[in-house]
């Protein structure tokens, strides 16, 4: 008997996520930003498609169009969701939107958890999409490994939760232009960042350098999760163990963020 209860509310606290999750989805989906990147996306897919009509010219020719077009495809769906996801919450504290949503009933962490699930959907899905319109227009090439893409598409999935988390968290106590900005430069720069103080430390004659570094290689580093040139270039597919190493490292760190951001959202005056 007490059985039933316990799931009517667990199921209740899964519609109330769902519909917090539609309700911000329906809300970007009619602004500019996604139909912009789609517009670019599709001017390069047309672009594919026209030299692919023309002729490529073996198979170093489409791994080089495979290459630009699932970077792009990547670079332009990690800046929709950083945009998306650093002014979910800064535009509900300017219209003061949040306190009618809060009355209902559903805590601070549901409507995060909801927000965050909009941000990571319409990015996964846009990341998503211009994948397929690129393997639609270019196609594999021999040599490249099916299992490689999948594993490539599911780190960066994993990547996009994680940047979309920093992204929230950092909107939560700076304006929205300031966390994109922030959370965009270290999604893009923290790779080139630790190889740097990396190299410094090796460098360096200092005899805490060897911990220092492997601090460094347990920082939160996107570049680490992000392996669609092994596909391109037609790499081996990852082991296991690594594969789950480096899910493992990208979920830790978005739940890390992600109690990071309930934490402050919590004790944030509304």
């Amino acid at each position: 008997m007490s059985m039933a209860p316990s799931i009517s509310s667990e199921w209740s606290r899964v519609r109330a996520l769902a519909l917090l999750a539609k309700i911000t989805c329906l809300d970007f989906v009619r602004r500019k930003d996604l139909y912009v990147v789609s517009i670019l996306m599709a001017l390069f897919v047309i672009a594919a498609v026209a030299i692919r009509i023309i002729g490529i010219e073996g198979p170093d020719t489409a791994r080089f169009l495979m290459s630009a077009g699932l970077g792009l495809s990547h670079a332009m769906a990690a800046i929709l969701a950083t945009v998306l996801a650093s002014r979910v919450f800064p535009e509900e504290f300017e219209q003061r939107t949040l306190m009618p949503l809060l009355a209902k009933p559903v805590t601070r962490a549901q409507v995060l958890a909801g927000k965050l699930a909009a941000c990571l959907t319409l990015g996964g899905g846009s990341l998503l999409l211009f994948i397929a319109a690129n393997l639609l227009a270019i196609g594999m090439t021999p040599g490249q490994d099916i299992s490689a893409l999948i594993q490539a598409v599911g780190l960066l999935l994993l990547n996009f939760a994680l940047l979309s988390t920093v992204a929230v968290y950092l909107s939560l106590f700076l304006p929205a232009l300031a966390a994109g900005v922030i959370a965009g430069a270290w999604y893009f720069g923290a790779g080139f960042l630790v190889r740097f103080l990396k190299e410094i430390a090796a460098n360096s004659e200092f005899s805490g350098s060897a911990i220092f570094a492997k601090i460094l290689a347990l920082a939160p580093n996107p570049s680490l999760l992000s392996h669609v040139e092994n596909f391109t270039s037609g790499g081996a597919p990852l082991s296991a163990g690594l594969f789950g190493a480096l899910f493992l490292y990208g979920l830790a760190w978005t739940f890390a963020f992600y109690l990071l951001a309930v934490w402050r959202f919590d004790r944030m005056k509304l």
